[in-house]
């Protein structure tokens, strides 16, 4: 865990350089710029893999503490 947290810390500090990913005039307002993520092919892109990993980590998650509700199951089974 402490890894992770060193990779989102990293991350963080390359992010705002990368952040300006082209030039030109860019949205003034919240609706603006989300129609402008929603439209643009290369933003969508991003959109659908970000969706794409955490839905994968929500799955993780539901199916670990499903197995763990299971073993603490079978743990209290035991003991009885």
């Amino acid at each position: 865990m402490k890894n992770l947290k060193h990779c989102f810390a990293v991350s963080a500090l390359i992010a705002p350089g990368a952040a300006f990913a082209h030039e030109g005039e860019h949205a003034g307002s919240f609706f603006l710029g989300l129609g402008h993520v929603l439209t643009e092919p290369d933003h969508l892109a991003i959109v659908f893999s970000l969706a794409a990993v955490l839905g994968t980590f929500v799955w993780a998650r539901r199916v670990i503490a499903k197995k763990a509700k299971a073993r603490s199951k079978r743990a209290a089974r035991v003991q009885e």
